[in-house]
């Protein structure tokens, strides 16, 4: 879990108080993304360390692990760059 940035309480307020939306749209592209890398990392991580009998996560599944991170800041980006306010 991240740790909470020092004024993300502020930050949640402000959405509130500005009634901030972000447009279906955007959630439909983060539930996909976000969403799909998420539960496939879980998946993979899971198997690994719940239950009775944990073992430590073999090579091949933390690569992929790391694919699943890797197009997660992909997306981030992409997503950042298109929404950006340009000067």
């Amino acid at each position: 879990m991240a740790n909470p940035m020092s004024d993300e309480q502020r930050i949640y307020e402000k959405i509130e108080k500005e009634k901030l939306i972000i447009p279906s749209v955007i959630w439909e592209l983060l539930d996909h993304h976000l969403g799909n890398d998420v539960y496939t990392i879980s998946l993979i991580a899971g198997s690994h360390v719940t239950g009775q009998e944990k073992e430590p996560i073999p090579i091949e599944d933390g690569e992929k692990i790391v694919k699943h991170c890797v197009e997660i800041k992909k997306f981030l980006q992409k997503l950042n760059e298109a929404t950006r306010v340009k000067s």
